[in-house]
């Protein structure tokens, strides 16, 4: 039988390797006024404010910049 070797599953790398590794660095931002504004609009015109109108406000106020 042969003897068992260590293998590290992980490897320590910088910062300039792990973006390099996930296609760069991404900022997500959140812009609570722009989903506030959407979910009062869902609520006041379309009679009450359901899961279309939640996943609609989200979809606007989430935004990426790399």
């Amino acid at each position: 039988m042969e003897a068992n070797n260590k293998i590290s599953l992980y490897t320590e790398i910088t910062t300039e390797e792990s973006a390099l590794v996930s296609g760069g660095q991404a900022v997500v931002n959140f812009d609570l006024n722009s989903y506030l504004f959407t979910i009062g609009a869902g609520a006041i015109f379309n009679g009450g404010v359901t899961t279309n109108v939640v996943n609609i406000a989200f979809g606007r106020a989430l935004f990426t910049r790399s």
